[in-house]
């Protein structure tokens, strides 16, 4: 373990009902996505990123399709007595409520997000000039 005490894992594994211990198949199976999906990230590869915010966006574009676009086997529910098909397909923001849906490349990179609301800074006051003449006297 890094951090935290024994307990205290076990207390939120306990709580989330994940299983009984630390699990980092599903982290490794994320970063094989961004590497097999991103050139820069490739082991040995000859593609660079020459920017560190060109980087950034493709992690972008590809962690929001994997949530958004991509289904998983994990997630997949057993469909209801009657359905075509056996199971039903799920991505990860299904699973989490974000959607009742499953976007298309054109529906995730189409979509506002809207702007945070404005707020009007605040205004500085302009220094008496006696504070100016202070300072000048003081640095001298």
């Amino acid at each position: 373990m890094v951090q935290g005490t024994h307990q205290a894992i076990q207390a939120v594994l306990q709580a989330t009902g994940t299983g009984k211990d630390i699990n980092t198949s599903s982290i490794e199976r994320l970063n094989a996505t961004f590497r097999s999906h991103l050139a820069a990230l490739v082991r040995r590869g000859r593609a660079l990123a020459h920017k560190p915010l060109t980087l950034q966006a493709g992690i972008f574009v590809v962690g929001s399709a994997y949530n958004f676009c991509w289904y998983h086997a994990s997630l997949r529910l057993q469909a209801p007595a009657g359905a075509q098909y056996k199971w039903e397909e799920q991505t990860p923001a299904m699973a989490a409520g974000l959607t009742d849906h499953r976007w298309t490349l054109f529906e995730l990179l189409s979509y506002r997000v809207p702007l945070p609301t404005w707020v009007e800074p605040k205004r500085r006051r302009q220094r008496p000039p006696g504070v100016y003449q202070l300072e000048k006297a003081v640095t001298a």
